[in-house]
């Protein structure tokens, strides 16, 4: 259903790759593709964002990715418990 644009820097994936992936995953999540596996993915890109080497000097892009990676950690959470809990039926009057 989705495509997994994600980079990771052991296949050669800069950070300038990387970030531009991410915004895409996050686009189409904001586009209406609510659900926990996009959610997820957006997490794994995150957290290779901040295992990348070229950010290791940078404080202020690793303050940045990290409340990211915190939101999308809490998004996914939050996608996977309503994922969980079985719908309730209207009933019609």
């Amino acid at each position: 259903m989705f495509e997994d644009n994600s980079i990771s820097p052991a296949n050669g994936g800069d950070v300038a790759q990387i970030h531009a992936a991410t915004c895409l995953l996050m686009t189409q999540f904001i586009n209406g593709h609510h659900n926990p596996k996009l959610a997820h993915l957006i997490v794994q890109q995150l957290g290779r964002l901040l295992s990348h080497p070229e950010l290791a000097h940078s404080a202020s892009s690793r303050d940045m990715y990290l409340q990211l990676l915190e939101h999308w950690q809490t998004v996914t959470h939050l996608l996977l418990e309503r994922k969980a809990v079985p719908q309730q039926p209207v009933a019609a009057h």
